[in-house]
């Protein structure tokens, strides 16, 4: 592992850790500032939680034997000395293996069964399951007690050849895995379905997450992979081997698994040192390698820039022994540089962007709150100076002309507050449309046109039903938002043409990612019923199982739809009762100052000292503010 890439992922945590507590500087000053609303504090506790726990996940997806395990050694696990992740000949990981840093959680191996295939449940839920998991404690400080602990990700097991067919984890009709039938009428199977390895690592206790997953039956077998962890990793390193070249099944994982669904790819032609010949110059050998890069470009469709050349042995090899020359050589470099300068910016920018939807438009409302209540308060308090030594009937005018200001200003707040009545029946409708309820009864009825049936063609008809109609009810949602947000823009022009009040925009609900994640999900349930190997025979179980991740994708992509939706009604609403109320606060305020002045003429020079106090800490807090801001931008 390069120092460079490590502080490439060390300087992303940092930055999420002062984008969080940055956030919370903001909740803070907004708690003094007027007393937060609970809204306003849950969401900004959610962002500032979501970005320190917020998660950096690259993939590593390939066929068996392309060296990807020896790949995510040599990134990552270089300075044991030793390899860590097991990848001899014929020794390597059998299961998706996810390693990540817990620090609430001693470092562990756990190991879920493959039986638990027969189950109902997700990977996702049984994650939340410690109980059906096989737990082995790890020591970090001996590498090779972990070396042997994590020897376990290679377990295999003999299962009647009947079970494995039910669980898709073998194929009789795929010649190239009927030799592995056995006299006794067992087949080898992983013996784990999944694997977590929580090590404190630096790259992992920065945020880093690293998903192994081996091989095309691996895949294949596990829906929830492709449906949802692939699709959402940041990043997707795509395995082949030099040897080979892309194979057909190659060919396949990557069509099937890879080039439509990850965030970003690329391909790593692995072993280039297969090609150095001794009797070759470096030229030579390295046209050979180019030919194989650019040949792998054109056949996975991609730019050349996509694809990297490297030999992760020897890079695992020199850092071990500190060989630069042999290090720089394996090609190792281009992959660490692609993370440090490609990858980790992307999600930084993406966080960014992130932040300043939740945040940056609420701390601007709040600049511009704190500018209107500034300029009130300097407003009065020159016009105070002004009556200063004046008689009470210049005051009186004073006091009447601002209480026909304020019955002018409650008229317009009694009518939007029933313009907001009407706009919250209509939120309630909107998010009925997204409610768990109606999300069941979608799925419910996408399975009943299923039961009884089990076939790809009952499959076909029974998703693309659920999916038509997720679809149409976030369009629905959509519409009626659009419906609100000119109602709204209506009011929200009324108060500032009559009242003055700062301009208030709230921006329009968005739910195209959603409906475009469902959209994805169609055409994988298509393809997944156009593959020939589906259609042979009623796969009940894998077809099961593949609907069992489809619609876990689903109702993750509609809960975040609903999430985004809720959100969008807070800020539409809220802002402009806060404003309301403070607006009315301040009337309230002068018109009583000015009451007890016209009853005490001594107490006008008090009130002007209030308000010199007043403006001085609103000063101060607008220092505060811009610093806070500047944290949130740099």
């Amino acid at each position: 592992m390069s120092i460079h890439l490590e502080q490439e992922v060390s300087d992303f945590s940092e930055r999420r850790l002062r984008l969080a507590g940055a956030i919370t500087d903001y909740s803070n000053w907004l708690d003094k500032q007027h007393g937060i609303d609970a809204e306003r504090s849950l969401r900004l506790t959610d962002a500032a939680t979501s970005l320190r726990q917020d998660k950096l996940v690259v993939a590593f997806v390939a066929e068996f034997s392309r060296g990807k395990t020896e790949l995510i050694n040599a990134l990552f696990f270089s300075d044991h000395g030793q390899r860590l992740l097991p990848s001899d000949a014929g020794r390597t990981t059998m299961c998706p293996t996810e390693l990540f840093f817990n620090a609430g959680e001693a470092p562990a191996l756990s190991l879920l069964p493959i039986e638990t295939r027969r189950r109902e449940e997700s990977l996702t839920t049984l994650k939340h399951m410690p109980i059906e998991w096989c737990r082995v404690s790890l020591d970090p400080t001996d590498p090779r007690q972990m070396q042997q602990c994590l020897q376990k990700l290679t377990e295999t097991r003999p299962m009647p050849a009947v079970e494995a067919i039910e669980l898709g984890l073998w194929s009789g009709e795929d010649a190239s895995e009927r030799h592995q039938l056995r006299a006794d009428g067992t087949v080898e199977v992983p013996a784990w379905r999944y694997a977590m390895v929580n090590y404190p690592h630096p790259l992992l206790q920065a945020g880093l997450i690293i998903l192994d997953t081996p091989g095309l039956n691996a895949l294949g077998a596990e829906p929830e992979l492709t449906l949802s962890v692939i699709p959402s990793a940041h990043a997707v390193m795509y395995l082949l081997a030099t040897d080979t070249g892309v194979t057909r099944s190659d060919l396949e994982i990557w069509q099937k698994h890879v080039h439509r669904h990850a965030n970003y790819h690329v391909a790593v032609l692995n072993k280039i040192d297969m090609l150095w010949d001794e009797l070759k110059s470096d030229a030579e050998v390295q046209a050979a390698i180019e030919r194989q890069a650019e040949e792998t470009a054109r056949v996975l469709k991609l730019p050349r820039s996509r694809v990297f050349t490297v030999s992760a042995q020897k890079a695992l090899v020199a850092t071990i022994k500190h060989d630069a020359a042999l290090r720089l050589r394996s090609g190792i470099e281009s992959l660490e540089y692609l993370l440090a300068h490609q990858v980790i910016p992307s999600r930084r920018d993406m966080l960014h962007h992130a932040v300043s939807r939740e945040v940056m438009g609420s701390l601007e409302e709040s600049r511009s709150d704190l500018d209107a209540r500034l300029k009130r308060s300097s407003d009065e308090l020159v016009q105070l100076t002004q009556l200063s030594g004046k008689n009470r009937e210049l005051i009186e005018q004073t006091r009447a002309s601002l209480q026909q200001e304020k019955d002018s200003y409650d008229a317009t707040a009694v009518h939007f507050r029933i313009t907001r009545k009407m706009l919250q029946g209509q939120g309630e409708q909107l998010m009925a449309n997204l409610s768990d309820a109606t999300l069941d009864d979608i799925c419910s009825a996408g399975r009943a046109v299923m039961e009884g049936s089990w076939t790809t063609h009952g499959l076909t008809h029974g998703i693309r039903q659920m999916s038509e109609q997720m679809n149409d009810r976030l369009l629905q949602a959509t519409k009626m938002a659009d419906s609100m947000l000119e109602s709204l823009e209506r009011a929200y022009v009324r108060f500032h043409r009559d009242h003055h009040l700062p301009k208030m925009q709230v921006p329009r609900l968005d739910l195209g990612a959603y409906r475009h994640r469902l959209k994805i999900l169609m055409q994988e349930t298509d393809a997944f019923c156009r593959d020939p190997a589906n259609l042979l025979l009623e796969k009940n179980f894998m077809i099961r199982r593949f609907y069992g991740g489809l619609v876990e994708a689903a109702r993750k992509a509609f809960s975040l739809a609903r999430t985004e939706a809720e959100r969008w009604l807070r800020i539409a609403l809220d802002p402009v009762m806060t404003r309301i109320r403070e607006h009315k606060q301040y009337l309230d305020t002068r018109l009583s100052s000015l009451q007890r002045i016209l009853e005490n003429m001594g107490t006008l020079h008090n009130r002007m000292a209030q308000i010199k106090q007043e403006v001085s800490d609103m000063r101060h807090d607008k220092v505060a503010l811009s610093r806070i801001a500047a944290q949130l931008v740099a």
